[in-house]
């Protein structure tokens, strides 16, 4: 029954995925489309087409946006001798701005700090991801050194940097990251990786230099994909640790 509905939705031609669903091998490349996602790194310098990102835009516009307000403002793809200006004017800014004068157009963690169990987590990561290039706890100039290759935007042939209208409220952030993940997923499809930057949003008005980014638009986050660089992923990542299915759903009812 299942695979009729759908078939009168999506209509009489596309068989292929009709019988992908038939034989739920549709489940097993979208599980591993979703579970097998890292933030990717390291990237090769092959260039990313411009078709090849209108198609993942294209299918990431369809992502769930309640009552269909589309609250996603724009995506800009920068690339070439733009995003190269863009990332050595970040890297500035990060080596000589102090902390408490960041200005992002929204607080990303909340000023008193990150609550318990998150903040827990949040070291945990650090763990992990400084543990997997080496650098110790007390190494500031590595540490310094290896978060200044995210404003180099990880060396990736093209970055997304997307708004979102500053008149909108927190519910429609959500549809915002339902369209990030679809990116992500789309991208995946065709052989890229991609990285979620939240760093470059702490120095809008270096964005705004360079994309004429309006001031109705809040810079939301930015995204960086691109070819991965197999080897130095598998050199210098690990998975950090998620929470079980069951610290995460709750049955209620006898339904099941």
């Amino acid at each position: 029954m299942f695979i009729v509905a759908i078939k009168s939705v999506i209509g009489p031609t596309d068989d292929t995925l009709m019988k992908a669903m038939s034989n739920n091998s549709i489940v097993v490349v979208a599980d591993s489309l979703l579970k097998d996602r890292f933030s990717c790194r390291y990237f090769t310098s092959q260039p990313v087409s411009r078709e090849t990102i209108e198609a993942i835009i294209d299918v990431a516009r369809f992502a769930p946006s309640s009552s269909n307000i589309q609250p996603l403002l724009k995506v800009y793809c920068i690339s070439g001798d733009l995003l190269e200006a863009v990332a050595a004017d970040l890297v500035q800014a990060f080596n000589t701005t102090p902390p408490e004068e960041y200005s992002p157009d929204v607080e990303f963690y909340p000023k008193e700090g990150l609550p318990e169990p998150y903040l827990h987590r949040l070291h945990d990561f650090g763990q992990v991801y400084y543990g997997a290039l080496n650098i110790a706890r007390d190494d500031v100039e590595g540490r310094k050194a290896a978060t200044a290759r995210s404003f180099q935007l990880y060396d990736a042939p093209v970055t997304l940097i997307i708004t979102i209208d500053r008149r909108l409220n927190l519910n429609s952030w959500l549809d915002v990251g339902y369209f990030m993940q679809s990116i992500n997923v789309a991208a995946r499809a065709r052989g890229l990786e991609t990285v979620t930057q939240q760093s470059t949003t702490l120095f809008p008005n270096v964005l705004r230099k360079h994309l004429l980014i309006g001031d109705e638009e809040i810079i939301a986050l930015s995204m960086s994909l691109g070819y991965p660089d197999v080897q130095k992923v598998a050199q210098y990542y690990e998975r950090p640790k998620r929470r079980d299915v069951s610290e995460i759903v709750y049955f209620l009812g006898n339904g099941m």
